[in-house]
């Protein structure tokens, strides 16, 4: 009896060492296994974000019409009103996606403004003066001037200003109030609305960047998409001067200068929007790898607009490496070597390229800088220096449209020129509304694309940095186009640029590479190896024990 009882308690030793073991792995070791390999992913935004892809996006303009005159008739004004209003919301180029609104605004000239016509003696002073009577700078904000018959300004009929002034003339004199005169008044509406609607806005351009940055297809392609570079809040700009014979012309360049000179207006207008960052090089023994044409008649050497792409690699391979993560432009100034010297550009049809330059879609541009051979006996090198005024007139052309400054002008109408080749006033809101659509189109399917990835990998991590530049770039866009609804166009512009810089930061992330991480199906062989050895002993145990148990009751019962 006292080996059996012995026995029994050992059995039962065995028995609860088993059930403890058993506890400890189930009841701890399993939820701390979950809890310790569990997959941090913090809360985003998904519902928002399809919110967004479906919302539609509207901007609106400003029109404001002036006439200049004491007791405008008032019915005649009206009438004027309700026909520019019919013209400008008439047919426009909206969608279920994009939609644009005109808010309009017809009056009689202020008091400062009636002075101001009467101390201008040039059109140029009118514009000039009306400007500085605003304290600010109105982006998106259009102001149409209708001249009296009886003003200085005959001459012109219609003038666009250096910033948002356009100013039209009747024609000529008749007496003020006479009908003559409103029905010539009247011919200015489909003025008005084409300058509105296809120059200052241009409708058309902005649909076609917004669907195909929101990704749509088949659409019909067209120079400026394909030439200009995508938005972006910086630039790295790269200006290079290719000398393949320094041993005979020593090339010099103040390019330093030069940027400042002539590129420098430009760039302190658009300093408030993107960074330009600006690099130069000089780069000697490097000569074109295509042989040019040989005019047989005139010994000219040229090239022609198919031998143009084949000139970009053998160049760019010398210009070194872009490492940034903006996008990069290149621009050359190429001396060709005396044996190919004059080096022309001709165009189709066998003439001279004007400026003697070429640019590539995406990439930058080249120019052709031809210098005379040294004369018979001179020292070599010879000492040249760059006029730099007619490459960067060139090359500030080339970079305002590869930035995406595409604004075309009608011949029929006079048109300002910029102060020091930089930029008018609506040339710049274009610039603006066009980038701004596309910023908040393209970071909405940026975070369309990473909420479809993290839904689809479950896996992956998700870190509060990435929440937090998700979160930041759903407010930027909703933030963008509340202020592009109520025709704030910089700000609706600074809140897309914030949205694209946090959207391609979250999606980018390296993080969330997938390739971090193991499929679900290669869990298993991980986890199997490590986790059977210990199961099947503790399984086989519990077993055991459960039959003890059962054992142990159907003895009880037989004693009853």
């Amino acid at each position: 009896m006292g080996s059996e009882t012995k026995e029994r308690q050992e059995k039962a030793t065995q028995v609860y060492a088993a059930l403890g073991v058993g506890f400890v792995c189930i009841l701890i070791g399993l939820p701390l296994w979950w809890k310790t390999t569990d997959t941090y992913r913090v809360q985003l935004p998904y519902d928002e974000i399809e919110q967004l892809a479906e919302r539609k996006t509207k901007y609106t303009v400003d029109v404001t019409v002036i006439i200049f005159g004491d007791n405008v008739d008032k019915l005649w004004l009206a009438e004027f009103g309700e026909q520019l209003k019919d013209a400008l919301e008439g047919e426009s180029h909206s969608t279920k996606q994009l939609s644009v609104q005109y808010r309009g605004n017809l009056r009689e000239a202020y008091e400062e403004e009636n002075f101001a016509l009467q101390k201008s003696f040039t059109i140029q002073e009118l514009d000039s003066s009306l400007e500085r009577s605003r304290v600010l700078e109105e982006h998106g904000k259009y102001f149409f001037y209708i001249l009296p018959r009886q003003s200085k300004f005959l001459s012109v009929t219609t003038w666009v200003g250096i910033k948002r002034n356009t100013f039209l003339s009747p024609g000529e004199p008749l007496q003020h109030g006479n009908e003559e005169y409103y029905m010539g008044v009247r011919e200015f509406v489909p003025i008005i609305k084409s300058l509105v609607r296809d120059t200052f806005v241009s409708e058309a351009a902005m649909l076609r960047t917004y669907q195909s940055a929101r990704g749509k297809q088949h659409l019909e392609t067209d120079k400026q998409s394909m030439r200009a570079v995508k938005s972006a809040p910086s630039y790295d700009v790269t200006f290079t001067l290719l000398n393949p014979q320094p041993d005979m012309l020593d090339v010099q360049w103040d390019i330093e200068q030069g940027v400042h000179t002539y590129l420098g207006p430009f760039l302190d207008q658009l300093s408030p929007y993107i960074n330009i960052t600006i690099t130069s090089q000089v780069i000697h023994y490097t000569r074109l790898s295509l042989k040019p044409r040989v005019d047989s008649s005139t010994h000219q050497h040229y090239l022609r607009p198919e031998d143009l792409p084949h000139l970009i690699t053998p160049i760019e391979t010398k210009l070194g490496s872009h490492v940034s993560n903006s996008p990069g432009l290149n621009f050359v100034v190429y001396v060709p070597t005396r044996d190919q010297s004059p080096l022309v550009i001709r165009d189709a049809s066998g003439n001279p390229s004007k400026t003697n330059a070429f640019l590539s879609p995406r990439w930058g541009g080249i120019l052709i800088y031809n210098i005379e051979s040294p004369q018979a006996g001179a020292t070599l090198p010879v000492p040249v220096d760059v006029d730099m005024k007619p490459v960067l007139a060139v090359f500030l052309a080339q970079l305002k449209l590869l930035l995406g400054f595409y604004a075309q002008k009608s011949p029929a109408i006079s048109w300002a020129d910029a102060v020091n080749s930089g930029l008018a006033g609506w040339e710049l809101d274009l610039w603006m509304r066009d980038r701004t659509l596309e910023n908040i189109a393209t970071s909405t399917a940026t975070l369309r694309s990473l909420a479809h990835l993290l839904a689809q990998i479950g896996n992956i991590v998700i870190k509060d940095e990435i929440g937090l530049e998700v979160h930041q770039a759903v407010d930027s866009i909703a933030t963008s186009q509340t202020f592009l609804s109520q025709g704030n166009l910089k700000a609706a512009y600074l809140a897309s640029r914030q949205a694209i810089i946090s959207s391609e930061k979250a999606f980018f992330d390296q993080s969330l590479l997938e390739l971090l991480y193991f499929p679900e199906d290669q869990k298993f062989a991980i986890y199997i190896p490590l986790f059977l050895p210990i199961s099947i002993p503790v399984l086989l145990s519990l077993m055991h024990a459960f039959k003890w148990f059962r054992g142990k009751d159907t003895e009880t019962i037989k004693k009853d």
